[in-house]
């Protein structure tokens, strides 16, 4: 029952579909003209975040409570979603969601025009938007933990899952500081 309905809300078709159908595009295409695995790994990340997780899951589900499932999910994993928008019992997360809306998904889409058009100056704009999703997830994830805040098993799987969005901006400053020092500069253009 809960799959149906989910199958069937225009905000998951309007998501959720397009995060599926896209991938084996993007995946000829960069195999296609040659993206380095960097490069492949990058366009992924910002094509699922840009439509699965930004907009699908935190916008629709978290902020707009409009996709059917997941919003009940992010109420069950964190109970101050059930206050209304912009409450203070809840502002961290709106002000997450709005950084998200306006913010991270227009650059979610930008990048992924850089990655498809191998344009030069694709890696210091992804470090920007790396660095603003790094601090997205802090400004969501960090007062619910000073809190002790926790309603379920979910909550913790939330907080585990969040950490991908520090972990994979560390990894790519890594990468990039590592690939520059060393002189390898010519890897990235």
């Amino acid at each position: 029952m809960q799959a149906a309905q989910f199958m069937k809300a225009p905000v998951w078709l309007c998501t959720g579909l397009p995060t599926l159908a896209l991938v084996p595009f993007l995946a000829r295409a960069a195999s296609k003209y040659g993206f380095s695995l960097n490069d492949r790994t990058s366009l992924m990340w910002w094509h699922v975040n840009l439509f699965w997780f930004h907009t699908g899951c935190d916008v629709f589900s978290g902020y707009y409570q409009v996709m059917p499932v997941l919003t009940e999910l992010y109420t069950r994993m964190s109970p101050t979603h059930s206050y209304p928008r912009w409450h203070p019992n809840r502002v961290h997360f709106d002000c997450a969601y709005a950084l998200e809306l306006y913010v991270e998904a227009p650059f979610a889409a930008w990048m992924m025009y850089l990655f498809l058009k191998q344009d030069h100056r694709r890696y210091l704009v992804e470090l920007v938007a790396l660095a603003i999703q790094f601090a997205g997830t802090v400004v969501y994830y960090v007062p619910g933990i000073m809190r002790l805040e926790h309603a379920c098993w979910l909550s913790w799987a939330d907080k585990a899952c969040g950490s991908v969005w520090m972990l994979f901006p560390a990894y790519v400053f890594w990468r990039t500081l590592t690939t520059y020092r060393n002189g390898d500069s010519k890897k990235h253009t």
